[in-house]
């Protein structure tokens, strides 16, 4: 069965051809993999949208992830309660420890897949 016939506003005719050293080169090919999209696509929704294409998480990081954010969830909750009061405040900087440490992870979890920014 044949595909449906793209609407003519719709139609890419025209193609832009760019020049990339070796390491843009493979900069821009991890970020595609890493986006699941093809170079060309890639770099269109950089271009249109001005973000990053999202990062697909392997199953492995996507488990983590939700780990992590339960933690994260249990940590408010307790942040709640030492606030109100109903625990001593020195927990309050053990908290803010943990706190810390799992946005640093998720940092890594999720920079290490996006382009430098600067």
């Amino acid at each position: 069965m044949a595909r449906p016939p793209v609407n003519s506003s719709e139609k890419r005719i025209h193609q832009v051809n760019i020049r990339l050293t070796d390491d843009e080169n493979e900069k821009a090919s991890q970020y595609s993999t890493a986006s699941g999209l093809s170079p060309a696509n890639w770099i269109r929704q950089k271009v249109f949208t001005g973000k990053f294409p999202a990062v697909k998480l392997s199953p492995i990081d996507a488990a983590l992830y939700m780990e992590l954010k339960k933690i994260g969830v249990n940590l408010n909750q307790v942040t709640h309660r030492i606030n109100q009061g109903d625990f001593p405040k020195e927990y309050l900087s053990h908290l803010l420890a943990l706190t810390s440490l799992i946005d640093k992870i998720l940092k890594l979890m999720t920079d290490d897949r996006q382009p430098d920014q600067g």
